[in-house]
C-alpha cells in the first residue's frame, strides 16, 4: 500500500512504462498534498507552543537551600548529599535548613548547627584540621612510603648481589684440573 503512494500503477498487458497520467492522477496528488499540509502544520505547531509556555521562576528561598543542603552528608544514607537524597531523615535536614534561613541564620551557623549535632561527618568535606586532617593527609603520606619504598628497591636492585669472583691461584688451577682428570677417568 505504501508503494502505491510514490509508484503509478503499472499497465501489465502492454508490457511499457506508464504514461504520465497515471502519475499524476488526482488521487496521488491529493494524498502528495495532504502530506506537505500535513508536515508544515506540525512542524509551525512544534515550533510556536514554547513559545507561549511560562517561565519557570526559581524560588531564592530554595536555590538557597539547596546550595546549603548540597554540602551536608544524609546521615542514612551513603555518601548522599541531603539535597539528593529521598531519606525521611534528609527530607527533615531540608526542612530544618529552610527554617533556619528563614529565621535569618547565615550559611555558616545553619552548617554549625549541623556539626554540633551530627559532627564532622555531616560535611561531605571534612575539615583539615583535628580528625578531618588525617583524611587529607592520608593519601600523601601513602604516596611519599611508597614512593620511598619504590626508591629504595630499586637502588637495591642496581647493586651487584655478590662481589666479583676472585682469580684462582696457580695452586687452585692446578688442583681444578687434578680434579677433571680423575672425573674423565
Amino acid at each position: 500500500m505504501i508503494f502505491m503512494i510514490f509508484l503509478p500503477p503499472m499497465d501489465t498487458d502492454k508490457h511499457r512504462l506508464p504514461s504520465r497520467e497515471h502519475a499524476f492522477s488526482p488521487f496521488f496528488n491529493l494524498r502528495s498534498s495532504a502530506f506537505i499540509c500535513g508536515s508544515i502544520f506540525l512542524s509551525i505547531f512544534f515550533i510556536t507552543v514554547p513559545a507561549f509556555a511560562a517561565p519557570v521562576t526559581e524560588d531564592p528561598l530554595e536555590r538557597q537551600m539547596l546550595d546549603i543542603a548540597k554540602d551536608l552528608r544524609c546521615a542514612v544514607c551513603q555518601n548522599q548529599p541531603i539535597s539528593e537524597s529521598n531519606a525521611d531523615l534528609a527530607r527533615d535536614m531540608r526542612n530544618i535548613v529552610r527554617e533556619q534561613i528563614q529565621a535569618g541564620k547565615s550559611r555558616e551557623e545553619i552548617i554549625n548547627y549541623f556539626v554540633e549535632r551530627y559532627g564532622d561527618y555531616v560535611l561531605l568535606n571534612p575539615p583539615t584540621r583535628g580528625p578531618g586532617a588525617v583524611v587529607w593527609l592520608a593519601p600523601l603520606a601513602l604516596l611519599l612510603v611508597v614512593g620511598i619504598s619504590g626508591f629504595v628497591f630499586l637502588r637495591h636492585r642496581l647493586k651487584p648481589s655478590l662481589p666479583p669472583v676472585p682469580k684462582l691461584s696457580s695452586e687452585d688451577t692446578a688442583r681444578v684440573r687434578a680434579a677433571r682428570k680423575q672425573n674423565r677417568a
